[in-house]
């Protein structure tokens, strides 16, 4: 492999997470032991977890759109426990001047997700609308519920050139994504 291929190819992969990308909205393949999710120009294996099943506040994300993106969705939430243990002492806790936020802040989890079908991506936008429809209303909070499994990258192939380039992603690359295969918005109350 000649110093253009071994500079551009990484390049490529970490600009398309940063400006973000997706699958189709029908989804990914799904095997008993994996997901594949195909990009534009790479094929992103993942080996299926551990089952979670959680209900988050939101409080941002985007839909990523870039076609080499390893995730269709990010969200920026917190687990309902913990919002409403912050919400027992703070009641104003999602407000920035309020003496909880930072509480939150520091509990705030950055989700990866890749939606199973269609149904859960349809489901997310419009979390992500309603979130962003909230934002001027001081006390509506939009909260998601989510299911589905813990996903770990396990490889990156670069289809034209059959390269797997996942050991030069960087760190940030290599955590943790969440197959969700059903979500459903739900009142924080």
């Amino acid at each position: 492999m000649n110093r253009l291929t071994r500079f551009f190819i990484p390049t490529l992969v970490v600009m398309s997470l940063l400006v973000g990308c997706g699958q189709s909205d029908s989804g990914p393949s799904i095997t008993t032991d994996e997901v594949l999710v195909e990009t534009s120009n790479m094929d992103v294996h993942f080996s299926r977890g551990k089952p979670f099943s959680q209900t988050y506040m939101i409080f941002g994300g985007g839909e990523n759109k870039h076609g080499d993106a390893f995730s269709k969705v990010t969200l920026s939430g917190l687990d309902i426990d913990t919002a409403r243990s912050i919400h027992s002492r703070y009641p104003d806790f999602h407000l920035c001047k309020s003496p909880g936020a930072p509480l939150a802040q520091r509990a705030v989890r950055e989700l990866d997700i890749v939606p199973a079908d269609s149904r859960v991506t349809k489901v997310l936008r419009k979390t992500l609308a309603e979130h962003q429809a909230s934002l001027g209303e001081s006390d509506k909070r939009v909260c998601v519920g989510l299911k589905g499994e813990v996903l770990k990258l396990t490889s990156v192939i670069v289809r034209e050139a059959n390269e797997d380039i996942t050991d030069r992603l960087p760190p940030q690359v290599r955590h943790e994504y969440f197959l969700v295969k059903s979500a459903e918005i739900t009142d924080f109350q």
